[in-house]
């Protein structure tokens, strides 16, 4: 089977689990770590696929992965068996689904729907062989980059937005229980007070406005004249 027979079967076997809302395991290999992400796919595009999460019987919020970023999709016994339960709890009912049109058709098209629709977004990014992670709405996007205005895990903002390559996007989270309860708690970072003993106190003494218009030493402003006027001030060169 040539590679684009194999993507060919993959997209109709993604098709499949996306039109009858099967519960699926995605492996990934990143940064030499098997990552697995657990749930329904909702949407899938050539380049994209978006994903709706489930962590111990909760659907919370979405992600977004490329179509080429993952290694295996799981749907066996055992994910049939989750998606029973889910749905005799009622939660395929309750919270299945995503009401917001997200274009799947690049990483600019996806970040500025979810700007549009005032997402924070969380990002986890490859910096050499780690996953950078950030947090944070949405400032800029282009073809090439996005700026989040990340926050602190003790809800500080950092003072400037940091840009992030989209090329080293991994997974982008939105419509998280974290972030969406995070963002209201944000505080601006505080710029460091400067300690009182160590700024440096000047005090003009108003018993010395008496000197003003006044001329000190008349001797010496004689002689510097007189040596002025006789030498003249020295020739600067000329601009070219």
């Amino acid at each position: 089977m040539t590679t684009k027979e194999k993507i060919k079967t993959y997209n109709k076997l993604l098709q499949k689990y996306l039109d009858n809302k099967e519960y699926i395991k995605i492996f990934r290999t990143i940064c030499d770590k098997e990552e697995i992400l657990s749930g329904f796919i909702l949407k899938m595009s050539k380049g994209f696929l978006l994903i709706q999460p489930e962590y111990d019987f909760i659907l919370d919020g979405y992600a977004i992965i490329r179509m080429d970023d993952y290694d295996s999709i799981r749907c066996n016994k055992n994910d049939k068996f989750k998606k029973k339960i889910l749905k005799a709890e009622r939660i395929l009912d309750t919270t299945y689904g995503i009401d917001k049109n997200i274009i799947l058709r690049s990483w600019t098209s996806i970040i500025h729907d979810l700007r549009k629709y005032d997402y924070h977004v969380i990002i986890e990014s490859v910096n050499k062989d780690y996953l950078d992670f950030f947090i944070g709405s949405i400032k800029r996007v282009t073809k090439t980059s996005v700026s989040i205005h990340n926050y602190s895990p003790t809800g500080k903002l950092d003072k400037k937005p940091t840009t992030i390559k989209l090329n080293d996007i991994k997974i982008l989270w939105f419509g998280d229980r974290y972030s969406t309860t995070f963002r209201k708690y944000l505080k601006e970072s505080k710029p460091k007070k400067i300690s009182a003993k160590k700024v440096p106190v000047v005090r003009i003494d108003p018993a010395l406005n008496k000197y003003d218009n006044v001329v000190l030493f008349p001797e010496k402003l004689k002689k510097a004249n007189e040596k002025l006027r006789k030498t003249g001030f020295p020739k600067l060169p000329k601009k070219k």
